[in-house]
């Protein structure tokens, strides 16, 4: 028995049926509207995330900002406590703020409805649904609870006394402002903080925290009539607002002209980036050091650009502390989101210095350049930090393709020089690491020269 043959028209409304699935998800994709309303506060992507030696760094000990890590954290109301002291400090009126907040939300609604909805779960401007007064204020608690914290950062206050909180506690709720899904919007800080100085002011505090003195300069506040900027081409401009705290930090670490730099590189305009994830492999500082490259401290570079000039590699300053894996890892998370194109420059840098360091001498030669201030137990703990988060894989950038082709070129060019340099830094090592081996070097010297003297006056004895 032959299977019943269908009607074409069956087919064909199948086949126009997908293509509009198709172009609707395409739509999705490319869509200007869609485009624009794209918040850049992601969950950690999973192939991040599910890394055990990982997970703590993604989750927050003490506050949990927006729904990503809600019932996460037994502290919760410290984040009321402290909103509540910035809105007697500050003398906020909260219902006035609600309200510019409301008719901001109706004025960008295609940009800040679906940043509510994803980081809330609702609305929280939605007149229509009961959703409570926790959720319909949860954008102004989060909001001026992240702004208390950062007025009570500076050094000229006791910021245990003003929060009420112990510093080994007060260190960890700083580390939880720098989870990627753990942010809030910039923009509603500025809602929260009309005065500009004042902001600025808890911006650099923000970095000060984690030992980043130089603070980008905010762009001047937008009127009403202004549109919302969500910069998804590119790491922005100077007149665009952070995204978030995270991003703020990282414009702070790249604040080098980077037009400048990329100005330098000879590569072609048009050339694709490569499509290989792979580590820069550069060499160790003894390997270099050995081959005759010097390492120095960039005392005028603000940045984590590196710069390799005549043999010379220099280095910006770089603290390692105890939040350093922090804001690594959570700034690789950051470049990984699939609206931010950028060219991975902190995830390159950090494989760049993965390369660099590979055992405690090598973080000991960093150290004694002035390149990296220790603040963790031991030398071994930043080399086994570095050794840890060198399983970041990111595609070839043209930023640190350039260093890495620089110290090649030298190489061929000193190759006769470079190999007797290693021959002398190998004996160097060898003969000269300690008084004790200079004084063997010695005596094995002398032993070869008295029995030296000894044969040739058995060879030719003196005449009678």
């Amino acid at each position: 028995m032959e299977p019943k043959k269908e009607d074409d028209s069956v087919f064909t409304d199948w086949g126009r049926g997908l293509c509009e699935i198709l172009e609707n998800l395409e739509k999705r994709l490319t869509g200007e509207d869609n485009r624009v309303s794209r918040p850049k506060i992601q969950r950690i992507p999973n192939y991040m995330a599910e890394k055990v030696e990982f997970q703590r760094y993604y989750k927050p000990q003490f506050i949990s900002l927006t729904v990503f890590h809600t019932g996460e954290t037994e502290r919760e109301w410290y984040k009321g406590a402290w909103a509540s002291m910035y809105v007697r400090e500050t003398n906020l009126k909260v219902e006035d703020v609600y309200r510019e907040m409301y008719d901001w939300n109706i004025r960008e609604g295609a940009v800040l409805k679906p940043m509510w909805t994803k980081l809330y779960d609702v609305d929280p401007f939605d007149e229509q649904v009961d959703i409570g007064l926790k959720k319909r204020y949860g954008p102004i608690v989060d909001g001026c609870c992240v702004l208390q914290l950062l007025q009570k950062s500076e050094s000229s206050v006791d910021p245990e006394q003003e929060l009420k909180i112990s510093l080994d506690k007060l260190v960890r709720v700083h580390q939880d402002l720098l989870i990627l899904d753990n942010q809030v919007p910039f923009q509603l800080l500025r809602l929260l903080c009309e005065d500009q100085e004042r902001l600025q002011k808890c911006l650099c505090n923000f970095l000060q925290v984690h030992g980043i003195q130089t603070a980008p300069k905010l762009p001047r506040k937008r009127t009403e009539n202004e549109e919302v900027k969500v910069a998804v081409d590119g790491d922005g401009d100077d007149d665009e607002d952070p995204v978030h705290l995270l991003d703020y930090l990282r414009k702070a670490l790249l604040m080098r002209d980077q037009h400048t730099f990329y100005k330098a590189i000879n590569h072609k305009k048009n050339k694709r980036g490569s499509l290989h994830l792979r580590k820069y492999r550069i060499g160790t500082i003894r390997e270099l050091k050995a081959a005759g490259i010097r390492v120095r401290k960039d005392s005028h570079n603000n940045s984590v650009y590196p710069s390799f000039k005549d043999g010379i590699l220099q280095l910006p300053e770089l603290i390692v502390d105890g939040s350093t894996p922090h804001i690594f890892l959570n700034l690789v998370a950051y470049e990984m989101c699939p609206d931010f194109r950028n060219n991975f420059e902190i995830s390159s840098f950090l494989v760049f210095m993965s390369s660099l360091i590979d055992q405690p001498e090598d973080v000991k030669e960093l150290r004694m350049g002035g390149i990296i201030i220790n603040e963790l137990a031991s030398d071994k703990e930043v080399a086994d930090l570095f050794n840890k988060m060198d399983s970041i894989l990111v595609p070839e950038t043209p930023l640190f393709a350039h260093i890495r082709d620089q110290i090649h070129s030298h190489f061929e060019s000193k190759r006769g020089r470079i190999t007797m340099l290693s021959w002398m830094g190998e004996a160097s090592n060898t003969f000269f690491r300690s008084p004790w081996t200079i004084i063997a070097l010695l005596a094995a010297t002398l032993g070869l020269v008295l029995t030296f003297i000894q044969t040739w006056f058995a060879i030719h004895p003196k005449a009678s």
